[in-house]
C-alpha cells in the first residue's frame, strides 16, 4: 500500500514561481518575435518604396525622352514634307494621346510639353502687357479707377526691377528708392518723410525665375498664384481629405481619362503665363486666352472685347475643333491674324508694335511624372530645340546612312568641299527634380 505523497507549501511556491517566470519568458520572446516581424515588414515596405521611387524616377526620365523624341520628330516631318516650318497645336509634341498614363513595365508615366514661346517673357515684355495680364486675373475689380492705376504702377515696377538704372519709369521721383519708399509708406498708412526706409530693394537685373516676381512691389499672392496662401492651404487640406494627389499644376488634368481637358488646361494666375526662358516672341499658334487677351488689351483693341477676340483667334486656328487639332488653319505668319473676325491689318500691326509675335517656337518646358505603386517622381526640364550642322568625313565608320538624305556639301559647286549633315538637336537649359 502506497503512502500519499505530501505536498509542502515551499514546493508549491517554487512551482508557482517557475510557472510565472515561464509565462514572462514566453511573453518576452513573443514581444521580441513580434518586434522582429514588425521590423522586417517595415524594412520590406521601405525596400519596396525605394524600388518604386527608383522606378518612378526612371519612368519620369522616359517621359522626358519621349517628349524630346517628339520635338525632334516634329522638325524632321516638317523638313521631309517640305512644308512651312511652324509650331502649333496640331504638332506631334503637343498631342496628348500618347503622353497620358502610358504604361511601361510596372508603372506609368505622364508627360506634357509646354511651349515657352506661348508665354510672356517678363525680361522683355512691355510693362503694359503685364498690367493687362494682371487685370485679366483680377477681373471686374480692375475696372475701379484707383485699382487700375495701382495695377499700371505694378507693371512699371516690373520694368524698374529688371532695368539696370536707378531712375523710376514714368515717375517724377528722382530715384527708384524714393518712389517705392513713398508708395509703400502710402500703402501702410504712414506719413512719408526723407528718413523713412521701407526696406524694399530692387534687383536692377533680369529675372532668373518666375517666382522672383513675388519680390516685386505690388505683386500679391492672389495675382501670382490665382489664390491666397490661406485658400491654398484649405484647398490642399480638402484634397488630402478626398484622397486626391495633386501633381504639378501644369499636368494636374492628366490624371483624368479625358485627354482634351488635359490639353485645354486653363491658367489660374500670373505664374502660369510667364517665363524667363524664351526668345521674347510669342507664338500666336500656341498662346492661350490670357496671353492673347493681355496683348490685345495692351494694344488698345477694345472693340470688340479683347477676350472675345482672343477666343476667336483660338477658335480660328483650331478650325472649330474641340480636340485632336490639326494645323490646317494654323497661322503661317503673324499678319494672318487679320483673317480673324474682329481684327484687321492695322490692328495686327498695333499688336506687333506692343509685343513681338511669331509662329515658330524654340524653347519648351517638359513636365514628366513617373508613377510606380505609391511613389511619384517629377522631372521638369526646359529645353532649346534647333537645327545644328555637323561636319562628317566621307568614309567615317560612325556615319549613319539613315541621315544621308540630309547630307550636303558646304559648297555645292565644289566636289571637294566638306560634307555636312543637318540634325534636329534638343539641348537641356534647365533641369529640376522633385
Amino acid at each position: 500500500m502506497m503512502k500519499n505523497r505530501r505536498t509542502y507549501p515551499q514546493s508549491r511556491a517554487r512551482r508557482g514561481v517557475i510557472i510565472i517566470l515561464t509565462l514572462w519568458l514566453v511573453t518576452v520572446l513573443a514581444l521580441i518575435a513580434y518586434s522582429l516581424a514588425y521590423e522586417m515588414r517595415i524594412e520590406a515596405r521601405l525596400t519596396k518604396l525605394k524600388k518604386d521611387q527608383l522606378l518612378a524616377y526612371q519612368l519620369a526620365k522616359a517621359g522626358v525622352a519621349k517628349a524630346i523624341c517628339d520635338l525632334k520628330n516634329d522638325m524632321l516631318m516638317e523638313r521631309q514634307e517640305k512644308s512651312q516650318i511652324l509650331d502649333a497645336e496640331g504638332d506631334v509634341w503637343k498631342n496628348p494621346e500618347d503622353k497620358v498614363e502610358i504604361e511601361m513595365g510596372a508603372g506609368k508615366f505622364t508627360v506634357r510639353v509646354i511651349d515657352e514661346e506661348s508665354l510672356i517673357n517678363i525680361n522683355t515684355v512691355n510693362p503694359t502687357v503685364i498690367s493687362k495680364a494682371i487685370e485679366y486675373f483680377v477681373g471686374d475689380d480692375a475696372k475701379d479707377e484707383k485699382e487700375a492705376a495701382r495695377i499700371e504702377r505694378i507693371g512699371l515696377a516690373v520694368l524698374d526691377w529688371r532695368d539696370a538704372d536707378d531712375v523710376p519709369a514714368n515717375s517724377g521721383e528722382a530715384t527708384e528708392r524714393e518712389l517705392y519708399d513713398k508708395l509703400i509708406a502710402e500703402d501702410e498708412g504712414i506719413e512719408y518723410d526723407k528718413n523713412y526706409e521701407s526696406g524694399y530693394k530692387l534687383k536692377n537685373d533680369v529675372f532668373t525665375s518666375v517666382e522672383e516676381l513675388l519680390s516685386v512691389y505690388g505683386i500679391e499672392p492672389e495675382f501670382f498664384y490665382g489664390f491666397t496662401p490661406e485658400e491654398k492651404k484649405e484647398q490642399q487640406y480638402l484634397e488630402r481629405m478626398q484622397g486626391e494627389r495633386r501633381l504639378n499644376r501644369h499636368i494636374m488634368r492628366s490624371h483624368t481619362s479625358e485627354k482634351s481637358k488635359w490639353q485645354d488646361w486653363e491658367p489660374e494666375g500670373l505664374r502660369d503665363i510667364l517665363t524667363v526662358v524664351s526668345t521674347g516672341e510669342i507664338n500666336v499658334n500656341t498662346a492661350g486666352e490670357a496671353v492673347l487677351t493681355a496683348i490685345l488689351a495692351a494694344a488698345n483693341i477694345n472693340d470688340p472685347n479683347p477676350e472675345e477676340v482672343a477666343q476667336a483667334i483660338i477658335e480660328y486656328r483650331r478650325d472649330g475643333k474641340k480636340d485632336k487639332y490639326d494645323n490646317d488653319k494654323a497661322f503661317r505668319n503673324p499678319m494672318e491674324l487679320s483673317q480673324v473676325e474682329g481684327l484687321s491689318g492695322p490692328l495686327v500691326q498695333q499688336m506687333m508694335a506692343m509685343q513681338r509675335l511669331t509662329t515658330v517656337s524654340t524653347h519648351f518646358r517638359i513636365i514628366a511624372e513617373g508613377k510606380s505603386g505609391r511613389a511619384r517622381r517629377t522631372i521638369e526640364a526646359t529645353v532649346r530645340r534647333t537645327w545644328e550642322t555637323f561636319t562628317v568625313e566621307k568614309d567615317d565608320k560612325d556615319f549613319d546612312p539613315r541621315t544621308r538624305a540630309r547630307v550636303k556639301r558646304i559648297n555645292e559647286d565644289d566636289d571637294n568641299s566638306p560634307l555636312v549633315v543637318e540634325s534636329p538637336t534638343v539641348r537641356i537649359v534647365r533641369w529640376r527634380e522633385r
